[in-house]
């Protein structure tokens, strides 16, 4: 090895010590020589060099009760800075704040008027990023990166300018508009590509390489990863497969809506659950249309799976939920339309799963300024940066 090289090799090894470390609760020197190959003395020598930039923190050894003394541990120092993750929708915008490694700490969701223009929503998304950090007790200057999904594809300047179902919000500023209350990194996407950001990093494709994701709820979209890769396509559109109507994603959630006997006080985002509901009961009506929009949905996940064959399709959104009523409908339609048959899974996440896709992606912010081609020491980048 030359004396060039092995600065960049220490500096390989420093990062796999610490993908290492971040990939679990505790750990200790041996585990780390045994995951890593490395000889005790490197391991005990970068060990000291994560804990003096400030990724990794020793902790307190328990006695075993044997009288021995048990061995050091180590573990990422998620707490010395906070993400925030934001799901900016047409009827609600939702807000959570995590530690580094993507723990929830505190949250807050508040409605929204669906026809609210953009001065009135950005209003709520305040307010709702407010009782979140008080909640968490985290002052802005706390918070080291933000992720925020919204509805509709997203271009390289954060803006949902090709359309978006909330009014006016096509000429939206909100990477400046956050930036400016919290002065750290902003990324915006897609809500639908964030979900399957979540499922990928903690729910049910964790670890996946090849995976559609589509959202079922108040209304139907997908994304999908290609060899553990988000697509976003050229403009940030790739998913929108919605737009064409011989896909039946615009009618899909729509059959949920209008079915008779239905009391016309439901509010909209009501009705589809009482729908499913209704089905449960074995309503014969309710059943044949929970049985139709299974079909609709299947329609446009076969034109995804046929076009990326992926390992996994799994389902997510608020249809999720009654998964046992329409998901063997789907899977048999699917299976008739495509040329190999993937594995179907339901999300393991909750309500918050888009706002914790935000924080992953706020994650990976992180880790692009500061763990790049050499590891820099763990403090709040600068939006600028």
């Amino acid at each position: 090895m030359t004396p060039r090289e092995k600065p960049k090799v220490r500096e390989l090894n420093l990062a796999r010590t610490l993908r290492e470390i971040r990939a679990g609760s505790e750990t200790t020197i041996s585990q780390l020589v045994g995951a890593t190959g490395l000889s005790r003395p490197s391991v005990n020598s970068l060990i000291l060099q994560l804990t003096d930039l400030g990724w990794v923190e020793t902790v307190t050894p328990t006695p075993d009760g044997l009288g021995g003394r048990p061995p050091q541990r180590y573990r990422f120092n998620a707490g010395i800075g906070r993400l925030v993750g934001l799901d900016i929708g047409v009827h609600r915008v939702s807000v959570v704040v995590t530690d580094l490694a993507g723990e929830v700490i505190a949250g807050a969701k508040l409605d929204v008027d669906p026809d609210a223009l953009p001065d009135e929503r950005l209003v709520r998304v305040d307010e709702a990023l407010d009782l979140a950090l008080a909640e968490a007790a985290v002052a802005p200057e706390d918070v080291w990166s933000v992720g925020a999904a919204v509805t509709g594809a997203v271009d390289a300047h954060g803006r949902t300018s090709m359309f978006s179902p909330m009014p006016g919000w096509g000429e939206v500023d909100l990477i400046g508009h956050l930036a400016s209350r919290l002065s750290c990194p902003v990324r915006v996407e897609n809500d639908v590509k964030l979900a399957l950001l979540a499922e990928h990093a903690w729910g049910a494709v964790r670890g996946a390489k090849d995976v559609a994701y589509v959202l079922a709820g108040q209304r139907t979209g997908a994304a999908s990863m290609v060899n553990g890769q988000l697509v976003r396509g050229h403009g940030g559109a790739a998913g929108e497969i919605g737009a064409l109507p011989a896909v039946h994603w615009r009618r899909a959630s729509e059959r949920l809506l209008h079915v008779p006997g239905m009391p016309e006080s439901l509010r909209e985002s009501e009705r589809a659950a009482w729908t499913f509901e209704q089905a449960q009961r074995a309503d014969p009506v309710a059943k044949k249309v929970v049985r139709k929009y299974a079909r609709d949905v299947a329609t446009g996940a076969a034109a995804v799976a046929l076009t990326l064959d992926p390992e996994i399709v799994v389902i997510g959104g608020g249809s999720a939920k009654w998964a046992n009523l329409w998901l063997p409908e789907f899977s048999a339609m699917l299976n008739k339309s495509v040329v190999r048959m993937p594995e179907v899974r339901v999300s393991t996440l909750g309500g918050d799963h888009v706002a914790r896709g935000a924080v992953r992606m706020a994650m990976t912010e992180v880790e692009r300024r500061l763990h790049g081609d050499r590891l820099l020491p763990a403090k709040r980048p600068a939006a600028g940066e």
